[in-house]
């Protein structure tokens, strides 16, 4: 009689994730629809029997309890109150997962490898325990750095347990970011209908959102601000040998003056000089060894910066390529590779393409990069890497994907490249005792920026001199210029502003920028990011009547002290209580700031005039509504900015939910219900 293999139910997180999974592990696979547009696969796999579970994102969303509604109470309470929030978990997925959870022996956890991950994890794992309390103790996790065939063979021989701390982490942020959305929006849109009737007035506050948004804005009240000054430079030409060609240009150590007077005063001392002499002459040559290697920051500010695309859009070329099998998991904040990373077998692969063949020469052990950074973030995940294997343009790959790889890989090859060798002088003279200087830089060897061109440094003329030696001058000169602004935000530098300023995560923080431009607070101008009236309107207020919250202060300790529920310094509810009792101070101070407010929001909206066809400066287009009947509570999961309008397909007559924001955003779902589940701290113990 053959032993029975176990039941194990595996969750996904996406159909694309599993269908490749399922190809990999079985040689052949069952599948079958459970549900509108849901389908599992099943298939055996060393004796076991492996069903597969694709969900869709997140399937649960919080929201407020009955009699927690707009006008139902004050908005503070949403805070004050452990009963006020609930979670709506998804009712299809809750009762094809209960299903599922109830036959099986084991529980296989495969979503994305990272903190959301484990949250989208863990809605389905509470799910499934409250069904089959035994898979609590027979739980594991999948941990997969890319969905390359060997990476998932690996990842299933090699099963991790599971914790929930990454996924309580990141529970904990959208908590308070529910408690700051929903208590703080609503507290400050009635005060402003208050001021103004209108319908569909609304003023979203955010706790990531509003620190992203000042950021932009002080940046446009600073070039507002500016005066631009006339300066100028103070130049001599010196010649070479043969005194026949300018040699170099040196600059006047006093360099920029404000002042012509002065600078004229200087050029007639100078108006008759034709010697120089050399006080000092300083060569040497420096080895610069290639950058740490890359994490979601850094793949994101490249590929945005050199294609001129959002920040959004680059990470969803990178999502592209990992699902594709072509780059390991892009996010991560992580900038060190562990010591037995297999760099060698990746490598060989890249060595085989053309174009990569001659960074290789330079490439003298492939065991170790040359300059590996330190271990960062909460996850065990190695750096941003490509897999070995070469993409092809099709239907999945496009120029655009293909051009983000190769940044990928050549960051990669470059890190174990030679250092780049430089040549830099600095000369120092004096003319009539007006002391002058310049400096140069030439390249010996190009190194690792032969690959990482983005980096390849700009070449100046090289020239030599002896101290005391004495140089024929041509003329002196002055050059005058204009000072120019600080440059605007771009998406590479506000994305790393971000991460340094530690607002937002690795993930969300290209969504943060699109929800702000989807909102009408900032618009893209070119390259770069524009504050509009409403966001200035919104900061100059929140500046005023509630700084603690609109600086990065608050949303920096929440992001610190959730790292912490992470590595399992603090505990989840602990830290959550901490921040609840934060946030309840914090928002006594908006309640005692209300009737500034008011004044304030007043000014806000002076000359807009009572015309209800006239733009509120205040008034998101995510809020208007165009069927009270036809409309769905849930905000859009893709976007965000939006919510779920009934729609019907013209051609079935079917009915399905689309995102209000479309054509921007293109969601859609299928009819489903929603069911309350009490949520609160005690749900989520360990």
């Amino acid at each position: 009689m053959t032993k029975q293999g176990k039941q194990v139910l595996v969750i996904g997180e996406k159909a694309s994730q599993v269908r490749t999974f399922c190809e990999t592990l079985f040689s052949s696979v069952m599948t079958k629809k459970v549900g509108k547009r849901i389908y599992i696969r099943t298939g055996k796999w060393k004796g076991d029997t492996l069903t597969f579970l694709p969900l869709s994102g997140h399937i649960t969303n919080i929201d407020t309890k009955k009699g927690f509604g707009w006008g139902e109470c004050p908005p503070i309470a949403l805070v004050q109150d452990p009963k006020a929030l609930v979670v709506k978990e998804n009712y299809e997925f809750r009762k094809i997962i209960r299903d599922l959870a109830s036959k099986a022996d084991e529980l296989w956890l495969a979503t994305d490898p990272d903190s959301e991950g484990d949250n989208i994890a863990f809605e389905a794992y509470n799910i499934a325990i409250r069904s089959n309390p035994r898979l609590k103790s027979n739980t594991r996790r999948i941990w997969n750095s890319s969905l390359t065939s060997v990476e998932i063979l690996r990842a299933f021989n090699q099963l991790t347990s599971w914790s929930v701390n990454s996924a309580l982490a990141v529970q904990g942020r959208r908590t308070i970011d529910a408690w700051v959305g929903f208590a703080g929006t609503r507290e400050v849109t009635m005060t402003a209908r208050k001021v103004r009737k209108e319908r569909g007035l609304v003023l979203s506050v955010g706790r990531v959102q509003l620190p992203t948004l000042k950021l932009i804005v002080d940046r446009d009240n600073e070039r507002t601000a500016f005066l631009a000054q006339q300066k100028y430079n103070i130049l001599a030409d010196l010649l070479d040998d043969s005194r026949k060609e300018v040699l170099v240009s040196v600059q006047h150590d006093h360099s920029p003056f404000t002042k012509g007077v002065k600078v004229q005063t200087i050029l007639d001392k100078l108006q008759k000089s034709t010697l120089a002499k050399i006080t000092s002459f300083q060569r040497r040559q420096i080895h610069i060894p290639p950058p740490r290697p890359m994490n979601t920051t850094d793949a994101i500010a490249l590929i945005s910066q050199n294609l001129k695309v959002k920040a959004e859009e680059a990470l969803s070329f990178l999502a592209t390529l990992y699902q594709q099998g072509y780059i390991s998991y892009p996010r991560t904040e992580n900038r060190k590779f562990k010591d037995n990373f297999p760099h060698k077998d990746i490598l060989i692969k890249l060595q085989k393409h053309d174009p990569y063949k001659p960074f290789f020469q330079q490439i003298k052990s492939m065991i170790q990069v040359r300059t590996n950074g330190r271990k960062q973030g909460t996850e065990d995940h190695d750096p941003i890497h490509p897999t070995g294997a070469i993409p092809q343009i099709g239907t999945k790959i496009t120029p655009t994907h293909l051009k983000s790889w190769t940044f990928v890989v050549r960051w990669y090859i470059g890190m174990f490249m030679d250092d780049l060798l430089q040549q830099r002088g600095t000369v120092k003279l004096s003319i009539k005792e007006e002391p002058f200087s310049q400096k140069y830089q030439t390249t010996e060897s190009f190194g690792w920026t032969e690959a990482m061109i983005w980096r390849k440094p700009r070449e100046t003329p090289s020239f030599s001199f002896d101290k005391g030696q004495i140089v024929q001058v041509r003329n002196t000169r002055s050059e005058k210029f204009k000072t120019k602004p600080p440059a605007r935000w771009g998406d590479a530098t506000l994305i790393k502003r971000l991460e340094k300023l530690k607002i937002g995560t690795k993930s969300s923080r290209p969504e943060i920028i699109k929800k702000l431009e989807m909102r009408k607070y900032i618009k893209r101008q070119g390259t770069s990011y524009e504050s509009t009236l409403t966001g200035k309107n919104l900061i100059k207020i929140f500046d005023s009547i509630w700084p603690d919250l609109v600086t990065p202060k608050f949303t920096r300790q929440v992001e610190i002290r959730m790292d912490e529920v992470a590595t399992e310094k603090y505990s989840y509810e602990t830290m959550l209580e901490t921040i609840r009792i934060e946030y309840i101070s914090l928002h006594k101070q908006l309640l005692s700031q209300l009737q500034e407010l008011q004044v304030l929001l007043k000014e806000a909206f002076s000359g807009l005039g009572t015309n209800s066809s006239k733009k509120s400066a205040f008034k998101s287009s995510q809020y208007r509504r165009k069927s009270k009947s036809n409309d769905s509570s849930y905000p859009c999961p893709i976007c965000t900015g939006g919510t779920l309008h009934e729609r019907t397909n013209s051609r079935t007559g079917e009915k399905f939910y689309g995102c209000s924001q479309y054509p921007t955003c293109s969601f859609t779902s299928p009819r489903i219900k929603m069911k309350n589940q009490t949520f609160g701290p005690a749900v989520y113990k360990k």
